[in-house]
């Protein structure tokens, strides 16, 4: 059989290597900033500079830049390290501002690369809401984070629906941390299977599930198949510890469902990307998980 030289060539072409999209960078410590919690420390082995502070957006930039990601979710939650039963999180309109400016003020200074996510505090009930507002308003804020183990109170508790309210009204994400933190908080907060009635509630509201829910990965795989508007990020896991059950629903259950994320910097750029490369799937799935399904959830920073 006689190949033309046109589809010759066409089958030597390398395949086009999907826009990687990362759904959770953390921004980098400013030296002092924060004392790194001993009990993440240990479990991630991460006792470097980049967790500890001193690193800029411009290395962030140029690490992205050398590994080849367009872009990412650029998040603040201001909190505090507290005992295993007080809040962490730090709370009111100041503080609100604050790290709402900073987020804003580098999105502006590297355009087309960030969409921006700030931690709320649902304990504020109302307040909470007013919140919302202000982010999403006057700073173009796209993904509230909420965070129970720092607030101490779980998923569905009735103080976080006023936030949840403002945050559907206002077309925000809300990422919501599931399964046993690393911090030495109580886990209960966040078992995953809290977040069926608030999905219930609040259809028209996105909500990503973060750091996968483990021990209860099988809720987590029940949540993404049963809401159409739940997702997750693999933030807080080395790709290559991903279970097979959730990689089983990107692959042929729900493809739009699973979002790659580095959660620098406890964990780092490059070994996060490489693993995540590297897991075997179909080629619609790869491309979706290593960023489409980010930016189809949180939008293009790149679009007008």
């Amino acid at each position: 059989m006689t190949v033309t030289t046109e589809s010759a060539d066409q089958a030597a072409a390398p395949a086009t290597e999907p826009r990687v999209f990362d759904s959770w960078i953390n921004i980098p410590y400013l030296p002092g900033e924060v004392t790194p919690d001993p009990s993440v420390v240990q479990r991630f082995k991460r006792g470097n500079s980049a967790y500890e502070g001193g690193q800029t957006m411009a290395d962030v930039i140029a690490e992205m830049d050398r590994l080849d990601i367009s872009g990412g979710v650029l998040t603040k939650v201001p909190r505090d390290i507290t005992p295993p039963y007080v809040h962490g999180i730090r709370s009111g309109e100041e503080v609100l501002r604050e790290a709402c400016e900073r987020l804003a003020t580098i999105q502006a200074e590297h355009p087309g690369r960030f969409v921006t996510s700030v931690g709320v505090d649902p304990r504020l009930g109302y307040e909470a809401a007013k919140h919302v507002r202000i982010a999403v308003r006057e700073y173009g804020v796209k993904a509230i984070r909420i965070c129970p183990m720092f607030t101490g109170i779980a998923i569905d508790d009735k103080l976080a629906y006023p936030l949840y309210t403002a945050a559907c009204d206002e077309g925000a994400v809300v990422t919501i941390n599931v399964g046993v933190p690393g911090p030495m908080k109580p886990a209960k907060l966040q078992r995953t299977i809290l977040i069926d009635e608030v999905a219930l509630a609040f259809p028209d509201l996105k909500l990503v599930m973060t750091h996968l829910g483990d021990p209860w990965i099988s809720e987590t795989v029940a949540m993404l198949i049963k809401h159409p508007n739940v997702f997750a990020m693999t933030a807080g896991w080395a790709p290559k510890y991903v279970p097979e059950a959730i990689l089983d629903v990107l692959r042929r259950r729900k493809k739009t469902k699973l979002m790659w994320s580095s959660d620098y910097p406890i964990l780092p750029f490059d070994r996060t990307i490489d693993e995540g490369r590297a897991i075997e799937l179909p080629e619609d799935s790869r491309a979706n998980f290593l960023g489409a399904n980010a930016l189809a959830v949180f939008g293009d920073p790149a679009q007008p």
